[in-house]
């Protein structure tokens, strides 16, 4: 897109913040995906955001999704995009691209101990990975084989119990520490594999990068993000 949208005064009238907020996602959504947009449709009320429309796989639907929460002001996201469906595609179909994703993905070393069965559209992932992202990682790449509406994590991560919450929290300290998110407003404590996040970063960005991060220590089976970003 050109030019990005400009809510301009109508019949007297300034533009909402609602409106406002849906400008802001429709010019984010055409950038970041394109012709994938083309068919998402979307409205505001109070923050809430309202989602609909088409589109050809999971992982567009996921998309679409963080990109809106992902704006100032968005309190709430209701998320009704469908997924594209073809007939012609089966869950064996379904099951055999995923196999196939896991074994040319870029991560693929992460992954190589993850299965999928296929029922009625719904990955079911079982295994074993190294760490919860590594788990992430495999249901992110599930999400966009065509015909997928849902993706359930059943993927035993092989590193629980190896640390204690004392380790754990040292390493996810240590993590943070090396990295160019704003560290020292940052809180965090261990409870048997659990880490919750709390205190203020600058923006979502780090927001998902702190949590990220997390996610990819040893032993961690869960991360409870409390973050908020900081309000000048």
């Amino acid at each position: 897109m050109d030019e990005k949208r400009k809510n301009q005064i109508k019949h007297d009238k300034l533009p909402s913040k609602d409106d406002l907020i849906v400008d802001y996602i429709k010019d984010q959504l055409e950038e970041k995906m394109q012709a994938s947009a083309m068919d998402i449709n979307l409205f505001c009320k109070d923050g809430t955001v309202h989602m609909y429309g088409m589109v050809d796989v999971l992982s567009e639907k996921k998309m679409a999704e963080s990109i809106a929460k992902n704006i100032d002001g968005v309190r709430k996201i209701e998320n009704k995009i469908t997924i594209a469906m073809d007939s012609n595609i089966t869950d064996t179909h379904m099951k055999k691209e995923i196999t196939e994703s896991f074994m040319t993905d870029r991560d693929a070393d992460r992954i190589r101990g993850v299965g999928v069965h296929v029922e009625d559209g719904v990955a079911n992932l079982v295994g074993s990975v190294h760490t919860l992202e590594d788990a992430h990682i495999a249901m992110k790449v599930a999400s966009e084989s065509r015909g997928i509406k849902d993706v359930v994590n059943n993927i035993k991560i092989d590193s629980l119990n190896i640390h204690d919450d004392a380790v754990i929290n040292s390493k996810v300290t240590q993590a943070l520490s090396t990295t160019d998110i704003s560290y020292p407003d940052i809180s965090h404590h261990v409870d048997h594999g659990r880490v919750v996040l709390s205190g203020h970063v600058n923006n979502r960005q780090e927001m998902e990068l702190a949590k990220e991060i997390a996610m990819g220590i040893e032993g961690v089976r869960k991360v409870i993000n409390r973050l908020k970003i900081r309000r000048d």
